[in-house]
């Protein structure tokens, strides 16, 4: 009672109360530190998986995106080529069949792709084949549904040329590295310059006259009694190009080929 009293007076035990929270408030903020600070590292871990996640679906939907991309490339290319062959389908005279390159020979030695056309199309052997940027090889091998083609880069290929630039009629000899051929038999006296256009000169009637085999690339002049070694660049790869035409050869008089 005598405790009672005395705090209706003095206001004891309100003091007292206040004093001991004065006293145990730094004690149970220090306690309650490590509870916040698991509280925050959550929060964050949280959050940084949050980013984490996001920036996996961003980098998802790029791959996607990229590879939409590169598809409708690839069309517009494959349309592009269509077009230019349909044009030049207009221009050429034999019979033709369109055709497209499976995939390359594995052989180191050769330059040879395999297309998806063969005798079932009445293909030979010997037929030459062409793309939107021009000459492409001629067919070494031919199996009912597809056929070997050798490209002008290799080594047993020559194709008869002309150069409009200096009036020079020579052989192409293919360099078996898929990209170059020297250019044979050329006049000595011949002022032929890198970059001269190589187009096909139409002798031996296998390739159609006009057209684009590739441009030289160097051009080393003629020693005393000799040749100039002259190299030109294939104007058209298999590797770029899917889409090719099979020309027919011209009929001979006599109605054979």
């Amino acid at each position: 009672m005598t405790l009672i009293v005395l705090d209706l007076n003095l206001n004891f035990i309100t003091k007292i109360r206040s004093a001991f929270f004065s006293i145990t408030r730094p004690v149970i903020e220090v306690l309650l530190l490590p509870r916040d600070a698991f509280v925050s590292l959550s929060q964050h871990a949280s959050t940084v998986l949050s980013l984490n996640k996001k920036i996996n679906e961003l980098e998802d939907d790029l791959r996607i995106n990229a590879k939409i991309m590169l598809k409708i490339q690839q069309l517009e290319n494959e349309n592009k080529e269509l077009r230019t062959l349909l044009g030049l389908q207009v221009k050429l005279e034999p019979s033709f069949v369109n055709a497209e390159i499976r995939y390359e020979l594995p052989d180191v030695y050769t330059d040879k792709v395999v297309i998806n056309k063969g005798k079932a199309q009445k293909l030979a052997i010997g037929y030459p084949v062409i793309t939107a940027r021009g000459i492409l090889g001629q067919l070494s091998r031919v199996y009912n549904n597809s056929a070997e083609l050798t490209l002008v880069s290799d080594s047993s290929i020559s194709v008869p040329v002309s150069l409009p630039a200096s009036e020079v009629v020579g052989i192409t000899k293919g360099q078996g590295n898929r990209a170059t051929f020297e250019l044979q038999y050329a006049d000595i006296s011949a002022k032929i310059k890198v970059g001269d256009e190589v187009i096909t000169s139409g002798l031996g009637d296998v390739y159609p006259p006009g057209i684009l085999v590739g441009h030289i690339i160097s051009v080393n002049p003629a020693e005393a009694g000799q040749f100039p070694e002259v190299v030109g660049r294939v104007a058209s790869s298999a590797g770029l190009q899917h889409q090719v035409m099979v020309l027919f050869k011209k009929k001979m008089e006599d109605g054979t080929k």
